[in-house]
């Protein structure tokens, strides 16, 4: 059959996701606009990825998906990622961008000294947690001496408490707000990083890695009150994106003593990209059809899960996923997320890969049927307003922006549970700081001479 809808429909998609990402531009002038890194990353998951299968592998994107169903879940593409983009520009208003605004931020010498102390034990933790993996996996050969490998713990809270590291230096980079880095301050910066690029580097992982580097150049350009140019931020995030799939791409070829670097040991990034069961754009259109065939959505039941039940340790609530994949009659999450994976050989004739993620748009549908519109409008909103806060407000909001920022990967590649998990880690975790640092203090508060962004400013 004819696939020219479905070119049209991948066509408009990634208009709309650069179209977008312009306009934002114009508007705002800040390179670290939301829709600036969400436009990229729907127009590579949403256009250029269905572009490139259908042009390089298009045979094979049909023994998964027939042209019918194709057009039906790019539609469903087109709007998810027109939603999400009006939620952003919507949430994030007029408001441009001024160099000055971070001048009128003033941290008093006891808000430095004390949010500095309380960034120094929360990468400590963070640090100890990546360290008691490593020691109960066997040593660090042991743990990344393998293909995707990395430490291990029981304790869910020791396993994700490296996340800690991330806002530990940003809190540790904005106690100095007045003052430059000195060499020993770098050097803690460096050590607080150590953990999420060894994990996300040695272990082949995107999310880590992806978290990392963006909450070591973001937070320092957004508490400096600087930014790259268009130009430096759109090659940036291209080189960031073609590391992402390298590590994706040679995931069973990286681990300590391999030969990753000869050319024989090499696969290129390009190969991910393409037609199989773990593809993104495949299994998020999968994820859509097998609701739909089975009339099955969840309404909110599996966040309610990631919530509210994750939470609880294993120490007290041994089958606690089981428990609730029962009562609540969802699918276990330890499986693809609760997203489908084996359960597609039913409805489809093919299994999603293990470990296989739908996208935001599958996501959402899958929980929300044809409201998933209005809750990727709400997503998009919120991250508007957040940056809207991060350079009006600043304090607290220059964390909490920078997380959302860093975390912003596995919202789109992957589902809301991914993001959303971490983000309350970590914001949690920032707030706490936050308030340590202030206690018995004035909070920071741009004066109204100095708040110019409030409204659009005349183009120069």
């Amino acid at each position: 059959m004819d696939t020219g809808f479905f070119l049209i429909l991948v066509m408009a998609t990634g208009a709309i996701a650069l179209g977008s990402l312009l306009y934002a531009y114009r508007r705002s002038r800040d390179t670290f606009h939301p829709m600036i890194y969400l436009g990229l990353m729907l127009f590579f998951l949403y256009s250029y990825m269905p572009f490139e299968l259908l042009i390089s592998d298009g045979e094979a994107l049909k023994t998964y998906l027939s042209v019918p169903q194709l057009d039906y879940i790019q539609t469903l593409n087109l709007l998810g990622v027109s939603s999400l983009c009006l939620g952003v520009l919507v949430g994030s208003r007029n408001h441009r961008w001024n160099p000055f605004q971070h001048l009128a931020w003033n941290f008093s010498p006891r808000t430095q000294k004390r949010l500095a102390r309380a960034a120094i034990v929360l990468g400590i933790l963070g640090l100890l947690g990546f360290a008691a993996g490593i020691v109960n996996t066997g040593g660090l050969v042991a743990a990344y001496g393998r293909a995707y490998g990395g430490g291990y713990s029981r304790s869910g809270y020791v396993r994700e408490a490296i996340l800690l590291t991330l806002p530990a230096l940003l809190w540790f980079m904005a106690s100095h707000l007045q003052r430059p880095l000195s060499k020993l301050d770098w050097g803690v910066v460096v050590i607080f990083a150590a953990p999420l690029l060894m994990h996300g580097l040695l272990g082949a992982r995107r999310g880590p890695t992806a978290m990392v580097v963006v909450a070591l150049l973001v937070g320092w350009y957004l508490i400096r009150g600087k930014r790259p140019g268009l130009s430096r931020m759109l090659v940036g995030s291209c080189i960031l994106g073609f590391l992402m799939l390298f590590l994706v791409s040679n995931r069973g070829n990286i681990y300590l003593g391999s030969d990753i670097f000869s050319s024989q040991s090499q696969r290129a990034p390009t190969q991910y990209i393409g037609a199989y069961s773990g593809n993104e754009f495949i299994y998020g259109g999968g994820t859509i059809l097998n609701a739909d065939a089975l009339n099955r959505y969840f309404w909110g039941r599996r966040y309610f899960t990631v919530f509210f039940i994750r939470p609880i340790p294993r120490a007290l609530w041994p089958n606690k996923y089981e428990d609730a994949s029962r009562i609540l009659g969802i699918p276990n999450l330890e499986k693809n997320l609760g997203t489908g994976g084996e359960q597609l050989l039913e409805t489809l004739g093919w299994q999603g890969a293990v470990g296989a993620a739908p996208g935001i748009i599958a996501d959402m549908w899958l929980e929300f049927w044809w409201y998933f519109l209005l809750v990727l409008f709400g997503l998009g909103w919120m991250y508007g307003v957040a940056w809207r806060k991060a350079v009006t407000v600043g304090g607290l909001w220059i964390p909490v922006y920078t997380l959302m920022m860093a975390l912003s990967v596995y919202l789109i590649m992957q589902t809301l549970e991914a993001m959303a998990f971490r983000f309350l880690f970590m914001s949690g975790a920032s707030w706490l700081v936050w308030r340590y640092g202030i206690a018995g203090d004035r909070p920071p508060l741009p004066s109204p001479a100095a708040s110019p962004t409030r409204r659009l400013q005349p183009r120069p």
